[in-house]
């Protein structure tokens, strides 16, 4: 019997276990603590609210810990794996949760529409849609050079998933080496790629696969070095490794729920506030003009020679 509960038990822990969640650098103004396991939902509040945000309703992971709210990191960065349920980032970080639940693209969605919608740079680098991450790459770091990656186990000839996961880390070492640039753009840089090609293409306990890990845990290293260098370790530098949901879906605008629980705000377009400004001093100058009519007209001296007293003077009707 207390063997069939401990098997239960081991069944509901592997179950809801869906990835790890790791912090790579925290500045002083914030502490995690606690061994608790985070919800995938509240990875957007943690961010939202490191970068000193109010959230709608109380927070629900308990591991966060504000020290000093008047100087809280003015970056954050992720950078995500997608494709397996560990990797070697604890490894290298100062603290690792078990990362729970199936929303984790969806939630770094909705805190990024949520900056975004505060105005704020955000900076979404997905290389699973790798043409866009290109793109995305150009507009924000410029034309600078990037080396190619050289690897033993994985076969870019032969697979295009290796090639395109080659060409990811990529990138991702040269934003690690321009960093600076980037973070002067970008309140929030999402960095995100996946490895389930080369799983699919080696198998997911293949020499390739290991191969490929590592990878992503030297590239977050390098991408951690280059956020602390350029806030003085001051950057919240956060990784994710999560298994991929085969649910998921691209990135879109936020749901009815995801924005009652941001407490966003009514968008208005940029036209706006030139209208009502020019509604409101409209209604300012015709409230004092019709202000200074009456006064006029209260104030008035007709005289006796006027019209208007001849015409209401009882007495000289009687003299005429």
């Amino acid at each position: 019997m207390l063997g069939n509960l401990v098997l239960f038990l081991i069944w509901i822990t592997t179950t809801n276990a869906f990835g790890e969640f790791v912090i790579l650098n925290s500045p002083k103004s914030l502490n995690f603590t606690g061994a608790e396991p985070i919800s995938s939902e509240d990875l957007g509040d943690v961010i939202y609210a490191s970068l000193g945000n109010g959230l709608s309703g109380d927070a629900k992971w308990p591991c966060l810990n504000i020290l000093d709210p008047f100087n809280l990191p003015e970056n954050v960065v992720t950078i995500r794996l997608d494709g397996v349920t560990n990797s070697k980032l604890s490894a290298i970080g100062k603290k690792s949760y078990q990362l729970e639940g199936h929303r984790v693209e969806d939630s770094l969605n909705a805190v990024a529409d949520q900056l975004e919608a505060d105005n704020e740079p955000v900076c979404v680098m997905n290389f699973e849609n790798f043409e866009e991450a290109i793109e995305n790459f150009n507009a924000f770091v410029g034309n600078v050079e990037v080396d190619s990656v050289s690897s033993i186990y994985l076969k870019p000839q032969l697979h295009i998933g290796d090639k395109q996961y080659l060409s990811s880390i990529a990138y991702i070492n040269a934003m690690a080496v321009n960093m600076d640039t980037l973070l002067k753009k970008c309140k929030f840089l999402s960095i995100s790629l996946s490895v389930d090609s080369v799983a699919k293409g080696h198998g997911e306990k293949s020499v390739a696969m290991i191969e490929a890990l590592d990878m992503f845990a030297t590239v977050a290293k390098k991408v951690n070095i280059g956020a602390e260098k350029y806030r003085n370790k001051e950057t919240l530098v956060l990784g994710i490794v999560k298994k991929t949901d085969n649910t998921r879906a691209k990135r879109q605008a936020p749901t009815e729920d995801d924005k009652n629980k941001y407490n966003l705000a009514e968008y208005y377009s940029e036209d706006y506030p030139v209208i009502f400004n020019i509604i409101l001093w409209l209604m300012v100058t015709f409230g004092f003009s019709l202000l200074a009519i009456c006064y006029a007209i209260g104030s008035m001296d007709p005289g006796r020679d006027s019209i208007i007293y001849r015409m209401t003077s009882t007495r000289m009707k009687k003299d005429n």
